[in-house]
Formats: structure tokens, sequence, C-alpha cells
């Protein structure tokens, strides 16, 4: 029987620690590079990339509103 997915997932964000010197607070990210890497995303947008773009068109809007209220 084969490794579930959870477990190979666990196993590469283990290697990504190990491969960044084992830093603290960082397994929230190391997990989503884990999964994304083995979902053959590597080359597609992260999560990260998407919460970052989500983040900037929430600054845009905000910023045009205020532009917006100004008139």
């Amino acid at each position: 029987m084969g490794i579930d997915k959870h477990e190979q997932i666990r196993q590469r964000a283990y290697e990504i620690w190990e491969d960044e010197g084992r830093p603290e607070g960082a397994a929230t990210r190391h997990w989503l590079q884990a999964t994304d890497e083995l979902a053959g995303e590597d080359d597609d947008e992260t999560l990260e990339d998407l919460i970052a773009e989500d983040d900037l068109e929430d600054e845009r809007k905000a910023a045009f509103d205020k532009n917006v209220a100004r008139k």
C-alpha cells in the first residue's frame, strides 16, 4: 500500500523546513508549498500568490472608493 497524500505532504514539508535551516514559525508556509509541489502546481499560482493578489485588489478598490467619495 502506498503512502497516503497527507503523509507525502508532511514528508515534503519537513524536507523544505530542513532545507531552510529549520526556521520557527514557517510550518503553514511549508505545508502550503509542499501541497502545491505535490499537486504539480509549481508553475501555477500558489495559495500565497492568490492571497497576495486578493489583498492587492482590496487595496485598489479601497483607493478607488476613496477617490470617488472625494468627488
